[in-house]
């Protein structure tokens, strides 16, 4: 009987440090939501031919912040850049989009180099919470 409560307390005990253990060291989980964030590639234009240097350009804005946007050919990642120019006309016609600095803008020219003919451009924006955005994919066909 002693030996049977003795394996009893010892099983609670194990059980009891076993949750303390696996609670402690296992990740959280986010429960507040993440909305997407917004925002387009404005130039190229859809459907437009451009040269080998493509600019890609654009806006994106979340509401906990953007980190970087993510600049795709087909599927290979080309470039991750920072928001760096101001975009008034976003906060105009987006207003959970204002800020202090009011800069929503992305920009960077990219060597089209080994995607010559019709490319699928696409952005990514990563959030300050580390969520992924797909921005609308554009179609273009870059010259050789």
């Amino acid at each position: 009987m002693r030996r049977a409560r003795f394996a009893v307390a010892a099983c609670l005990l194990a059980a009891a440090c076993a949750d303390d253990v696996t609670q402690g060291s296992a990740p959280k989980r986010q429960r507040e939501r993440n909305p997407a964030s917004i925002g387009l590639i404005d130039i190229p234009a859809k459907d437009a031919t451009v040269d080998p240097s493509v600019r890609v350009s654009g806006w994106a804005c979340d509401e906990s912040g953007v980190k970087a946007v993510r600049i795709y050919f087909d599927d290979e990642l080309m470039v991750s850049v920072p928001l760096a120019s101001v975009r008034p006309d976003v906060e105009r016609a987006y207003t959970r989009c204002a800020t202090a600095d009011h800069i929503h803008g992305f920009e960077s020219l990219v060597d089209a180099g080994a995607h010559v003919g019709y490319t699928n451009i696409r952005a990514e924006v990563i959030d300050s919470k580390g969520g992924v955005t797909q921005l609308p994919p554009v179609s273009v066909k870059i010259r050789e």
